[in-house]
């Protein structure tokens, strides 16, 4: 990519001159989708590896032209992940990291969600089952600063569940970040995509900074927690406070606002959540999480 003329870049891929467009191009309301911004700018100082930590393993490499085409994960019928991939920047690697991301996710929600109809930019009305997600790689600020932007641009007008979302990072930062730690913020922000943190509010699960959604707060009580429920983080700002797990109570769970050093489960209190926003579960989705218990 750092080989490519910039301006003829910008002209194909939407990016001005300095770097990756992070403003999202929200769908036009219908009756059935209400075009939103519920994207979050994340920041490496929130990720332990841009702030020093190690790394995790190499990166994908930068380079090479997008032929990814169009991925879909889940069953037929089932919970779908659509996820759409754009820029120069893809890798085999990339790629597979957001692929299984959302077959994870696949394997946690497998309702179906009512189809809903929208409208993005000049085109004409497409159909989505379930959500769909543009996935970019660019230059934003180059090493440091801004990692990138995600989170929903449309909720269903019944029930708030997110029709389509956005997942944009800067390729120079995720090449220093490497493959593991990456494969980590991947799936805690498709999960943003999906809801988590996101449509909180909307739906009205944090009273005085604790999330009481009733499944996830079972499996908190399960893993150990005996407050009535679950503690959402108050600090950060914007982007973090009030959309993530508390960090101080809750240390390196992927939902906190920061991705820590080493291993960040992604529990069944999290995936648990995922009821409370209105999904159908699998039954045995406890076993697609990873072992974590309350300290």
């Amino acid at each position: 990519m750092r080989n490519l003329n910039p301006g003829e870049f910008a002209a194909n891929h939407g990016i001005h001159a300095r770097g990756l467009d992070l403003r999202p191009v929200l769908p036009q309301s219908t009756d059935q989708i209400l075009g939103i911004d519920l994207t979050h700018t994340i920041h490496t100082d929130e990720v332990a590896a841009a702030r020093g930590g190690p790394g995790g393993g190499g990166g994908g490499g930068g380079g090479g032209t997008t032929t990814f085409g169009t991925y879909t994960s889940g069953a037929a019928g089932a919970y779908n992940i659509t996820i759409e991939f754009k820029g120069t920047s893809w890798t085999t690697e990339y790629y597979n990291l957001f692929v299984a991301a959302a077959d994870r996710l696949s394997s946690i929600i497998v309702g179906d969600v009512e189809d809903a109809k929208v409208i993005v930019g000049k085109g004409g009305p497409k159909v989505v089952d379930d959500i769909l997600i543009t996935a970019e790689l660019g230059q934003i600020d180059g090493l440091y600063n801004i990692l990138g932007q995600a989170g929903p641009t449309s909720v269903r007008t019944v029930g708030s569940l997110p029709a389509t979302a956005t997942m944009k990072f800067d390729i120079v930062d995720v090449e220093a970040l490497g493959l593991t730690v990456f494969s980590q913020v991947v799936l805690h922000e498709m999960a943003h995509s999906l809801g988590f943190g996101s449509i909180w509010d909307r739906l009205g699960l944090v009273t005085d900074g604790v999330f009481t959604g009733s499944n996830a707060v079972q499996q908190y009580h399960n893993l150990g927690g005996t407050a009535a429920g679950i503690a959402v983080e108050q600090d950060g700002g914007t982007g973090t406070a009030g959309s993530h797990w508390d960090e101080d109570t809750f240390h390196n769970e992927l939902m906190t606002g920061y991705i820590d050093s080493g291993e960040n489960p992604f529990s069944a209190m999290s995936a648990a959540s995922f009821a409370d926003l209105g999904y159908v579960l699998s039954r045995t989705y406890a076993s697609h999480t990873d072992a974590y218990a309350v300290i």
